[in-house]
């Protein structure tokens, strides 16, 4: 015999018992809607690609082989390309070429992507250290005078940040050559 549920007993609302007024109703489904349908392009794309991997039989050479249908037809093409059909090795070229392309675009990516940051600067950086050695120039010639060879090598040791002090990694200084590029770096400020 089958206990029959007491409708006075007390229901006790909590995790996974929602109040009775909240409940799905018999016979009405919780998500009308439904899941959205696959656009029919998609649909399409995940039915050949099911089909091309799907496994066929393949005799060749007297022995009997199980291979996915993509590679079946690329032995049939390159066997009629190596044969001397001239549309079967121009689709297989075109095909082996696009693949080489997009490996040597997916190689630079993952140089691109592995390259620091400071590096990728570089070139803004180049573009306005040339910009600052332009309007330098510029600002001498108008001013008639003409920069000398160790104001240029001075110059030019500043655009590439040569003289920057940079930690010794010994921990020792340097033999007065600090001493000397500070103030060389001094002569070229007031020569300005």
């Amino acid at each position: 015999m089958i206990a029959r549920k007491n409708k006075s007993a007390p229901y006790k609302v909590g995790y996974g018992k929602p109040p009775r007024d909240a409940q799905f109703r018999k016979g009405r489904s919780g998500n009308p809607g439904g899941r959205p349908r696959r656009a029919p392009t998609e649909r399409a794309k995940a039915l050949a690609l099911q089909e091309a991997y799907r496994t066929i039989t393949v005799e060749e050479g007297g022995r009997a082989f199980a291979l996915p249908a993509i590679q079946a037809i690329l032995r049939s093409q390159i066997g009629l390309a190596a044969k001397g059909n001239v549309q079967a090795q121009r689709a297989v070229l075109a095909t082996i070429q696009t693949i080489e392309d997009q490996n040597v675009l997916a190689a630079k990516f993952a140089a691109i992507q592995a390259t620091p940051a400071q590096v990728l600067a570089a070139p803004a950086t180049i573009a306005r250290d040339l910009a600052e050695a332009r309007a330098l120039a510029e600002h001498k010639h108008d001013a008639g005078g003409t920069m000398s060879y160790v104001e240029a090598a001075q110059r030019i040791r500043t655009l590439l940040r040569l003289d920057e002090d940079k930690p010794n990694p010994q921990g020792e200084k340097d033999s007065g050559e600090k001493g000397q590029e500070s103030g060389g770096r001094h002569a070229v400020g007031s020569h300005r």
